[in-house]
């Protein structure tokens, strides 16, 4: 179903922002004082690319489908996609003590560098404040796009060419009850019908029950039939 961009527009916008952010602040980081790990700018190291460079990018990549796309599945496959990169932040130091023995509480990341108040700021900066900042933007962008409201019904339907009950424009329809029988003679119509062969055969037999099949009338079997009507 085709919704409005503009309902992933600023969430999408926001998360490319904070998705690139979270994969290149451990490559520009230690530029202006904030070190996680190796303190040399742009220096590739598995827990550089594994915690911090690949969840950027796939946020990244979750947030342009969100602004970008106007189908509500691949919309809401964006915002997924951007929250599974938000969590990863979040739990990618702790989890990764699996697979490396570097001390610390951040694991293959490193250890930060400076005094407690430093320290604080690069671990939010690192991973947890931009973790915990892409988890709840991608998550209030997947409720909003989950939402099926009335204006993406009507916006669907414009689309199409439809109307909001999904019938094609350009047609008039006329309820049941909305139609006024009429009374003619000994039958009943319905004004706003379209009316075919069948419907005139069946007023003609209706209105004249008398008349006998396969006989020619004449002025005398027109007179018995009016008084037989009236």
């Amino acid at each position: 179903m085709r919704i409005p961009r503009s309902r992933g527009a600023v969430s999408g916008l926001l998360l490319v922002v904070l998705g690139a952010v979270g994969a290149l602040a451990p490559f520009i980081g230690p530029a202006i004082n904030l070190t996680i790990g190796p303190d040399q700018t742009f220096h590739m190291t598995a827990g550089r690319f594994w915690l911090s460079l690949l969840p950027g990018v796939v946020v990244v990549l979750g947030g342009l489908m969100t602004l970008t796309s106007a189908n509500r599945a691949g919309a809401v496959l964006g915002a997924q996609i951007a929250l599974a990169g938000g969590v990863w932040f979040l739990v990618g130091p702790t989890l990764s003590h699996l697979w490396t023995d570097q001390t610390g509480a951040l694991g293959q990341a490193g250890v930060p560098a400076g005094r407690e108040a430093r320290q604080t700021l690069e671990v939010l900066i690192y991973f947890y404040g931009i973790g915990a900042a892409i988890t709840a933007l991608a998550a209030m962008a997947l409720g909003r796009l989950t939402v099926r409201s009335v204006r993406d019904v009507e916006y669907a339907a414009a689309y199409a060419g439809n109307d909001v009950a999904g019938r094609p424009r350009g047609r008039r329809f006329v309820r049941d009850r909305d139609r006024e029988p009429v009374t003619v003679g000994a039958g009943r119509r319905d004004e706003g019908t379209v009316r075919g062969p069948a419907d005139r055969i069946h007023d003609d037999v209706t209105l004249s029950p008398q008349r006998d099949e396969g006989t020619v009338r004449g002025p005398r079997d027109r007179m018995r039939d009016f008084l037989n009507r009236h």
